[in-house]
């Protein structure tokens, strides 16, 4: 997996916003921030350690609070529009 991405915005701390890339293949997390989520291109199939599992794609929005841990599994190149906080 390969990731790119631009920070448009950093302020306090670990707040920040901006557009983040990644090709395909899974991934594991565990946050320690709030992060809002925007899908603009590509798809993925998120999967919390203690839930169902969601397939996101373009247009999908979704919160992931902080504390968070599961998988991402990204099934082509997603580009997201993002702000951690």
């Amino acid at each position: 997996m390969n990731t790119s991405g631009t920070i448009l915005w950093q302020g306090e701390g670990d707040a920040q916003t901006g557009v983040w890339e990644c090709t395909a293949g899974p991934s594991r997390w565990l946050l320690d921030t709030n992060e809002f989520v925007h899908i603009v291109a590509g798809s993925m199939t998120i999967t919390p350690d203690d839930g169902s599992p969601a397939l996101v794609g373009p247009g999908d929005t979704f919160f992931v609070p902080k504390g968070w841990s599961g998988t991402w599994d990204i099934h082509e190149t997603v580009r997201k529009l993002y702000v951690i906080f």
